[in-house]
């Protein structure tokens, strides 16, 4: 298979979270495109990385731009606890027939009808950025961690910073059957690195050349 390429909001300059860039995101060639969502004080979901406004684009219209260009796949990464079955309902009466994926503070044992999960590692292994940096081998034990949790819930795949992936944590992953989803992965030889490891995903600003290295191109 593969690698999924998924614009990063904002990607190629677009203002992060807007309608310009999800317009851009579904023309440009990406299999996916990914935005940020949180719950408007009266209860509407609307994409937004650090809060949304009223005037914050909701994602119900994003749901149904997105429905409309058949075969591209979205990831609504959760800034908050509790969305899951919202963004669900969303995505199945803007008619995505099982194009959306779900990342960010997802419950691994939360009901998704019709969504894949990218279960965020950060979530489930505590103190993980300073733990990797203290305990020698550490990803190793981390791996194991989120391999259980994912075992445990179904889910197939890790959504993780591309700065804490080394071989041996893919590695270790795939061996308990679980593919790797980084972000945001934006220079030529970092993309081909996960390229050649073939993860399942990479999430990126720079989605065009993304494309161009996964077709065979050079930087």
């Amino acid at each position: 298979m593969k690698t999924q390429i998924t614009a990063h909001t904002g990607a190629e300059g677009r203002p992060d979270n807007s309608l310009e860039f999800v317009s851009y995101a579904l023309a440009c060639g990406a299999d996916a495109l990914e935005v940020d969502v949180r719950r408007l004080p009266g209860g509407a979901l609307a994409i937004g990385h650090d809060g949304v406004g009223e005037e914050a684009p909701r994602l119900a219209e994003v749901l149904r731009m997105t429905a409309a260009r058949p075969g591209i796949r979205i990831n609504c990464d959760l800034k908050e606890p509790g969305l899951e079955a919202a963004v669900c309902r969303l995505a199945e009466e803007a008619g995505l027939g099982g194009r959306l994926i779900l990342s960010g503070t997802v419950n691994a044992a939360a009901a998704v009808p019709g969504a894949e999960v990218y279960l965020n590692m950060e979530e489930y292994v505590p103190d993980l950025y300073l733990k990797y940096r203290e305990i020698p081998n550490f990803e190793l034990e981390a791996a194991e961690t989120i391999a259980a949790v994912c075992r445990q819930a179904g889910i197939a795949t890790v959504n993780i910073y591309q700065g804490l992936v080394t071989r041996r944590l893919a590695e270790t992953l795939a061996r308990a059957g679980v593919g790797l989803s980084v972000w945001t992965v934006n220079d030529s030889w970092e993309l081909n690195w996960f390229l050649g490891l073939g993860v399942r995903n990479i999430t990126t600003r720079r989605p065009v050349l993304a494309l161009e290295l996964r077709e065979g191109g050079k930087p």
